[in-house]
Order: C-alpha cells, then sequence, then structure tokens
C-alpha cells in the first residue's frame, strides 16, 4: 500500500473540472490519461510538500493497452539512482476516476487535465494527496 502511495506520488494534480467532454482529447478517442507523465509538485492536504531528492527523474508511462510502467529514483549519496521500477495496470471508470492496480492492490484516483498537465487526486486514511505532473 506504501509502494502504491508513493506510485501515485512519483507517478503520481487543481485547475479544472473533468466533465464527459474530458474523457476524449479534442474528439479523438484517446484518453488524455495516456503518455508520459513527470512528477512536477506534491500536495497533503492542501499544503506543498517538500520534494524528495531526485523524484523529479522518475517518468509515469501509461500506455493505450490499460497497463502502466513508472521509475523513481533517489539520492543515496552517490547521486540520483533507480529505487523502484512498478508495473501495473489501469482502468477509465469514467468522470474523471481511474482504477490502478499494482501487485493484487487496487486504488481508485481522480484525474484532471488542463493543457499538459494531469493532476491526480487520493484520499488515503482522511487524507487528499494531489499530486502534479507535467506530460512529457
Amino acid at each position: 500500500m506504501k509502494k502504491l502511495i508513493l506510485l501515485l506520488s512519483v507517478f503520481a494534480l487543481v485547475l479544472t473540472s473533468c466533465n464527459s467532454d474530458d474523457d476524449n482529447n479534442n474528439g479523438s478517442s484517446e484518453d488524455l490519461f495516456i503518455g508520459s507523465w513527470k512528477f512536477s509538485q506534491s500536495f497533503e492536504d492542501g499544503v506543498e510538500q517538500e520534494l524528495i531528492p531526485c523524484s523529479d527523474i522518475g517518468i509515469i508511462m501509461i500506455a493505450s493497452d490499460g497497463t502502466f510502467t513508472s521509475t523513481g529514483y533517489d539520492d543515496f549519496g552517490n547521486g540520483c539512482e533507480l529505487d523502484f521500477s512498478q508495473s501495473g495496470i489501469w482502468e477509465n471508470s469514467g468522470s474523471g476516476m481511474y482504477s490502478i492496480s499494482v501487485d493484487n492492490e487496487t486504488e481508485v484516483i481522480q484525474a484532471e487535465f488542463s493543457d499538459n498537465t494531469m493532476i491526480l487526486f487520493q484520499n488515503s486514511d482522511g487524507i487528499v494527496y494531489r499530486d502534479i505532473y507535467i506530460r512529457q
């Protein structure tokens, strides 16, 4: 569960609300969730969190076949080194909601999109997490 929350933090966005038109990319049938995303900012209950060293190097690759991979980096004293690499599956549940599954654990997150920005919201144990990603 902790790795999944970290994944969402590194995959781990409040600019606009999603509606049924947001499920399409200007008339395209491709989901806006699909693409390569780089972690930018993290908020916990509205308070911006200090980023861990090297967290801005990790990339989330979301594929149209319902799979994704995520890599995270940290500074272990010798510069940025790979901390983790995960794969999982995702599903668009509609209305901006996505099911994310890693190692048989599934979380539901809300996603909002604006320009090249994705905002992911997750509520875990009463804490609202908001993570911002930039399309690469």
